[in-house]
């Protein structure tokens, strides 16, 4: 027999054991998520109607939710009947099971609280969490539930340094605008673009938006002079966020030309680079050389240069000249 408990402070779990027999201790995913709701109290806030609606919305049993801490933005009791606003957390599980028949179960549970938060994340960039939910929610905070051992970014969680400190939140509202932080710069001619696009999420305050625990994307395209949509982008032209950041990694131009801009939509939303220009690589082959029969001269136009290009001709007649040196000299040198 035992008891266990675990610290949420120190991120530790104490188990109490009696007896020999051992305890096989399990773990499943958890989906924590955080909903700000401003002008509204705890008078206001019916937790039942919560957990029904996100039930409803999610098509998962209301068992599986639970309402684990309201936190008043004032902090004090004196001005609890304002409209000051309300920090609801909620945590989202499958709920415990005393044994386990299948091996995929945690598999299958991570798949479900990620598509969870696929679908509360896109209804919160949409503008709809409230009208989804039946509350009024300015945005929400969510911390994913980590990868199980069989998906292949369990590796990089395993890697990090065990810390005490609370995850990481991501921060989701509705996204105001899509902001190209940095232009695409072509080189001269076609190819891999020179510096590559990066683009940032923001609400209607300029904060960045964790488009990332969606399955939502970002497409990048070209545009000529005029507006009209032109080919020959390639590499990676459809990305996935990682929090508010969009960062392109591979984009190369194929065809040349003049005024051309790289455009980037994400839903409703779009950016637009300023315009640039490629030309094609330039051909680098000469004209092939020409051969000729006539002798090679000096400048002098004389036989006798410094070049090697004599012709048999030539080599004839100035054996001849050679002999009849020979032949009228008293001088024997020859």
């Amino acid at each position: 027999m035992g008891t266990n408990y675990f610290d949420q402070d120190y991120k530790m779990l104490k188990v109490l054991l009696r007896g020999s027999t051992p305890v096989e201790i399990r773990t499943s995913p958890l989906l924590v998520l955080a909903f700000n709701m401003p002008a509204l109290t705890e008078n206001e806030f019916f937790g039942d109607t919560l957990i029904q609606n996100l039930a409803t919305f999610l098509k998962v049993p209301p068992n599986m939710i639970r309402i684990t801490k309201i936190i008043r933005e004032d902090g004090g009791a004196a001005r609890r009947k304002r409209s000051t606003g309300l920090t609801v957390e909620v945590e989202i599980k499958k709920p415990p099971v005393q044994q386990t028949t299948n091996s995929t179960t945690a598999e299958e549970d991570f798949a479900l609280l990620k598509s969870i938060a696929d679908d509360l994340g896109q209804a919160a960039v949409s503008g709809n969490l409230s009208k989804s939910i039946g509350f009024n929610v300015s945005s929400f905070g969510i911390i994913p539930p980590p990868p199980s051992s069989s998906d292949p970014s369990w590796s990089k969680v395993a890697a990090e340094e065990v810390s005490r400190e609370e995850p990481k939140i991501s921060y989701v509202s509705s996204v105001s605008r899509l902001l190209l932080i940095e232009d695409p710069i072509a080189g001269e001619f076609v190819g891999l673009l020179l510096q590559q696009p990066r683009l940032m999420a923001v609400d209607d305050q300029g904060n960045c938006v964790s488009v990332g625990v969606t399955t939502l994307t970002v497409t990048a395209s070209l545009k000529n002079a005029s507006g009209e949509p032109v080919g020959g982008l390639e590499g990676n032209t459809t990305i996935l966020f990682s929090s508010c950041w969009a960062n392109f990694s591979d984009l190369s131009i194929l065809n040349s030309g003049e005024n051309l801009t790289m455009v980037f939509t994400l839903k409703d939303w779009g950016a637009q680079s300023r315009s640039f220009s490629v030309k094609n690589i330039p051909t680098t082959e000469g004209p092939m050389p020409t051969t000729t029969d006539r002798p090679a001269t000096t400048d002098d136009n004389s036989l006798f240069g410094s070049s090697t290009a004599v012709s048999a001709g030539s080599l004839c007649l100035i054996s001849i000249i050679y002999e009849a040196a020979c032949c009228f000299t008293s001088i024997p040198f020859c």
